[in-house]
């Protein structure tokens, strides 16, 4: 998971303009380009995979990227931004086990993997974390191994690795996730000379990859104390819903304690000026999922509703930046899903399409929010839209296979407009290097979605057709290819 792999990669270039973060000195050549004048340096590669239309990316950018104590650390690397839609992104971005946007990698010259770093936590950490970085360039594949072998106590600074490492980010396989969430569990016992709060963090980060009874209890100790909780909110918030569901389990006393807890970490966060409007809206929407969860009826209470709202209309009713405002946008979506108040969402994201940077990315939401009204005409609409105007090979691919994934639900009869359809997304993928890390994840979900939608063999002939078009790229590439087993299996 953690090393680099070998083989040739195209060269795939940054372009400091993607980023928008003038203080700092993006590379501008190709990535193994950056590899060689970081050798050259002995520096570390900062290497930053985001997307244009992203949300969270441009909040990364707005709220990170431009800190003055960020920008001077990062003159210690050789910062690369690579953009998932540039030539060979998704090669590299395979490579180095990357899919979600935004991911930020810190790289030794030799490609090794040091450090990854999420969004989301208390900003001024940040710089902190690329000190942490600088200071043991051992590869994380290391760290692990030493954790594993007991032989020698790990540093000090590699527990703070492990502690602060985006294990949530590292497309981990199923395999491997008790693995590291037993190494991880191991930190947290052993790595005496952290804070309690980097301690905290390895819990939660080994309960987030795997739920035990031990680590659950651990969990709802460490939302129940009052300091510790709000130090680490960000991790917690990357929870999933069997988590809760363990919670629930141990009783009523129990889960009512926790979700006293709980709502008092997110309002703490919530409440907290240091802390930028987007993730402020995140806290309660984290918020506003637990006591989802935890509430007989599955329903938001009347007066956390009636506060998240009053929040939500406060925050976008300032006049913001495009890049922070669309982080913002972003929980604002999560939170009216929360409450399920379609219609509010609806609004709010029909209302940005005329200011938003990449409007595409709200027209797919605008499709979901027809389709959960009935409304299907209109859903597959938005859909289309979203895909006709989405820019770049990764992106118009991921948006077209929403589009025709709509079409199998939605009118699944039309077996001529879904083969018309997925001819033309298919065809997004003719070219080099364009079946890797998200677009191979894409092209797995919607071969499954077209096995499932041909079951009884009525639309044969349909996938005979597309899995046609997809051997026609196929036949251009060489069988050296990562994607070439893939594209020649598609549909067989």
């Amino acid at each position: 998971m953690l090393t680099a792999l070998a083989g040739s990669v195209p060269q795939a270039h940054a372009n400091p303009s993607h980023a928008d973060v003038p203080g700092i000195a993006w590379f501008e050549g190709g990535v193994a380009e950056a590899f060689e004048a970081a050798r050259a340096a002995n520096k570390p590669v900062f290497l930053y995979w985001g997307a244009k239309w992203c949300p969270p990316c441009q909040q990364l950018k707005s709220s990170v990227f431009s800190r003055a104590d960020f920008m001077a650390k990062s003159k210690e690397f050789v910062a690369v931004y690579l953009d998932g839609d540039d030539p060979g992104a998704q090669k590299w971005g395979e490579r180095f086990h990357v899919s979600g946007y935004p991911t930020v990698v810190i790289l030794r010259p030799d490609q090794k993997e040091i450090m990854r770093i999420a969004g989301g936590m208390d900003l001024a950490s940040y710089a902190d974390l690329l000190d942490i970085a600088l200071s043991d360039l051992k590869p994380m594949s290391e760290v692990l191994a030493a954790l594993r072998s007991d032989a020698v106590p790990l540093g000090h600074e590699d527990c703070q690795r492990l502690a602060y490492y985006a294990w949530d980010l590292a497309d981990t396989a199923a395999a491997e996730r008790k693995p590291i969430a037993d190494d991880l569990a191991r930190a947290a016992a052993t790595c005496t000379t952290l804070t309690p709060a980097e301690r905290a963090r390895l819990s939660v980060s080994s309960v987030t990859l795997q739920i035990t009874p031990d680590g659950v209890t651990r969990l709802i100790g460490i939302v129940e104390d009052p300091v510790l909780a709000p130090k680490v909110a960000d991790a917690l918030q990357d929870l999933r819903e069997e988590f809760f569901k363990a919670v629930k389990e141990r009783g009523p006393a129990v889960g009512a304690a926790f979700v006293a807890a709980w709502t008092r970490t997110m309002d703490s966060v919530a409440a907290d000026p240091k802390v930028i409007d987007a993730d402020q809206l995140s806290a309660i929407g984290s918020e506003l999922t637990v006591l989802k969860q935890f509430s007989p009826q599955l329903e938001v209470p009347e007066d956390a509703a009636a506060a998240a709202r009053a929040r939500v209309s406060a925050v976008l009713a300032k006049k913001l930046d495009p890049y922070v405002r669309a982080g913002i946008v972003n929980s604002a979506s999560d939170i009216y899903e929360q409450l399920g108040d379609t219609d509010a969402e609806y609004a709010m994201l029909k209302g940005e399409l005329s200011t938003a940077r990449s409007p595409y990315y709200y027209m797919a939401d605008l499709g979901e929010l027809e389709e959960k009204r009935g409304h299907r005409e209109a859903a597959l609409a938005w859909f289309e839209r979203a895909y006709v105007e989405s820019q770049g090979a990764a992106t118009r691919f991921q948006w077209g296979t929403m589009y025709v994934s709509a079409l199998l639900r939605l009118a699944p009869a039309d077996h001529v407009r879904i083969r018309k359809a997925g001819l033309k997304v298919i065809a997004e993928l003719d070219g080099p290097d364009r079946i890797q890390a998200r677009t191979r994840a894409s092209l797995v979900k919607l071969e499954d979605r077209l096995h499932k939608w041909d079951a009884d063999h009525r639309y044969d002939a349909d996938l005979k057709a597309l899995q046609g078009r997809l051997a026609g790229v196929c036949g251009k590439l060489p069988q050296s290819d990562s994607g070439y087993d893939s594209c020649r299996k598609f549909l067989s």
